[in-house]
């Protein structure tokens, strides 16, 4: 399909912009196009004639702006926004945009055409220099891997650029201008204006970022990540004797660049990292856990027998985690997921504090945290990562799947020798559910119906008792075939 001549000849004038062009600019591949055409009577009529054309479905995405979505039905597929110039002109359009690099506009001619990669769907068009419009040079700030305002109130007109600043310049590694930085933490309050949708969306593209603590890092430096998330700021002043400077602010996002250490190089980290990968979440859904676990550490700080304590901050900071993320709209399932491994985040430091971890003892772990347990787990590793400096995290590393020995009593809590002993149970932990808990679920020996029958039972909590002492039998390697376990569960009357 040629998608260029078919748009022509329904929009004789059109144009390139936004982010499709920019990452042509930068030779990049991309996903959907946007497009900008000149304002007319019959604009929703041509969109609908050119979705006819293309064979894809249509719908008016923003009525205040135009703004109609076409999404092919068929392979190549493809994403296409196109809407008339806002204004009224090309120039008017182009000025009212974010950021010099988007504020940019290609001219389609009928020898161009975009060219779509069959195993990614990914585009790639190559701009003809004399076809562009860059009125606010944004060409030489893409050169220049740098990120411009267009105008000074761009931040007041559309707060939710604040954020955006810090998501397009992680994604495309460049350097946010003195200016723009400035006006950022004037106006950083102002993030909590837009649509919640909208922040919660720029933030977790930011997250996307393999190093999505460095932008952080910066947000929290320009006041634009408390504003975002409030209850990280009494973070900061928090525990400064154990953490250092910047508190638990600072152990906050050291997890988080663990959790990037971590998906950096998933494989040289965990054990079985083929057969784990599936049952993690997203990248970014837990760095967001990671940002979030120690969010009620000041709250739940109190003074006991001259320590510094945070007694129930976990289960404490699983609701918090839950409200925060409630209000920015988040699904109910990745809600659910960041909140229940939150509220269980120290449940594997307790495990490993004991000189031995019975098959027992890990198949109740796993049994209470079921599809949580490897999500879980990742987390608890980053947050003891961070207490090591990454070059000691890298010397750790022919060790970490070692068997843990027993530790000597009176070691500190950011002991190396006691983080990589933490961090082996750990891999033993991911090793064993590996080996053991999913092997149990592929193959169960007996269910409810062979208890009722075996032990003439009526139906009730009793049975799933009883079919957990069977699985435990299996799990521990006492029980292996279904004739076993009937024998297994007789001899439980």
């Amino acid at each position: 399909m040629k998608l260029a001549a078919s748009i022509l000849g329904v929009f004789p004038e059109t144009w390139l912009v936004g982010g499709a062009l920019r990452d042509a600019l930068l030779k990049r591949p991309f996903k959907d196009i946007d497009l900008a055409v000149p304002p007319s009577a019959d604009f929703s009529r041509k969109v609908e004639r050119l979705a006819r054309g293309l064979d894809a479905a249509c719908f008016l995405l923003d009525e205040e702006t135009q703004v109609w979505r076409l999404s092919a039905r068929s392979k190549p597929s493809f994403q296409l926004d196109i809407m008339p110039f806002v204004g009224g002109t090309l120039a008017s359009d182009l000025a009212r945009r974010d950021f010099t690099v988007n504020a940019i506009a290609c001219r389609l001619s009928p020898g161009d055409d975009f060219k779509a990669d069959r195993k990614t769907g990914d585009f790639t068009f190559k701009p003809a220099r004399a076809a562009l419009q860059d009125p606010f040079g944004g060409i030489k700030d893409l050169a220049a891997k740098r990120l411009k305002a267009v105008a000074p109130d761009v931040f007041t007109k559309d707060p939710v650029r604040l954020l955006r600043a810090f998501r397009i310049a992680a994604a495309l590694d460049l350097e946010i201008s003195p200016a723009a930085l400035k006006a950022i933490k004037k106006h950083a309050a102002l993030i909590r204006r837009p649509a919640p949708e909208r922040v919660r969306e720029e933030l977790m593209r930011l997250l996307e970022s393999p190093e999505s603590c460095r932008w952080l890092a910066l947000m929290h430096k320009h006041g634009l990540l408390t504003a975002v998330f409030p209850d990280l700021a009494a973070q900061e002043g928090c525990a400064v004797n154990y953490y250092g400077k910047g508190g638990v602010l600072k152990h906050t996002l050291q997890v988080v660049e663990r959790v990037d250490d971590l998906f950096g190089d998933l494989a040289g980290w965990l054990p079985e990292a083929k057969k784990l990968l599936p049952l993690l979440p997203q990248p970014r859904l837990l760095k967001l856990a990671a940002l979030l676990h120690d969010i009620a550490k000041p709250p739940k700080a109190a003074m006991i027998k001259g320590r510094l304590r945070f007694f129930g901050h976990e289960e404490f900071g699983a609701g918090m985690a839950e409200k925060v993320m409630e209000d920015l709209r988040f699904p109910r399932e990745e809600i659910r997921l960041v909140s229940r491994v939150i509220g269980a985040h120290l449940r594997p430091g307790n495990l490993a504090a004991n000189d031995a971890i019975s098959d027992r003892a890990m198949f109740r772990f796993f049994r209470t945290m079921g599809d949580y347990t490897v999500p879980l787990l990742a987390l608890s590793w980053a947050d003891h990562a961070s207490y090591v400096s990454s070059e000691q995290l890298k010397k750790f590393r022919k060790k970490l799947h070692n068997a843990p020995a027993p530790l000597k009593p009176g070691l500190p809590y950011n002991s190396p020798v006691k983080t990589l002993r933490y961090m082996q149970v750990l891999s033993l932990l991911l090793k064993t559910y590996v080996k053991k808990t999913l092997k149990l679920a592929a193959t169960r020996l007996v269910d409810g119906n062979d208890v009722i029958r075996a032990l003439k039972l009526p139906e009730g909590p009793r049975v799933g008792e009883l079919l957990d002492k069977v699985r435990l039998l299996q799990f521990e390697g006492k029980v292996k075939t279904r004739e076993q376990a009937l024998k297994a569960l007789k001899g439980m009357r």
